[in-house]
């Protein structure tokens, strides 16, 4: 039986909050959460020890099982949306930025506490923002 939307929902604001902690401690500032421009929506936006802007796409999941299908449901179309994001907050910027976009992934860890199974640095390559 599919989960109810109220639970996909709180499974995803805690996958969030995970892996805001998961960030900070790591060295990055988080510059602003649930980032939404006409171009799309992002989890979160962050700056990293070295000066890089990171677009960070979030994906929970209940089950450790379907952790390396979380990574892989970042299809075309969302990669898509993520670098018009990208390219969009390059263009907010009043001076040069580097920019990159990271794919994170939630699911209970072997304690069956939700964790980070995932932090994948640079996940979307840049290419083409048009359809």
């Amino acid at each position: 039986m599919p989960q109810r939307p109220d639970r996909r929902r709180a499974l995803g604001n805690a996958g969030e909050d995970l892996a805001v902690a998961y960030l900070e401690a790591r060295g990055y500032r988080i510059i602003e959460r649930n980032y939404r421009r006409r171009w799309g929506e992002a989890d979160i936006v962050a700056l990293d020890s070295e000066g890089t802007h990171v677009i960070v796409e979030v994906r929970s999941r209940s089950d450790r099982r379907y952790a390396v299908e979380a990574a892989q449901s970042v299809g075309p179309r969302k990669q898509r949306q993520l670098r018009r994001l990208a390219h969009g907050l390059l263009a907010e910027q009043e001076v040069e930025i580097d920019i990159r976009v990271d794919v994170m992934v939630v699911a209970p860890g072997r304690d069956g506490r939700l964790s980070v199974v995932a932090h994948i640095e640079d996940a979307v390559e840049d290419g083409p923002v048009d359809d």
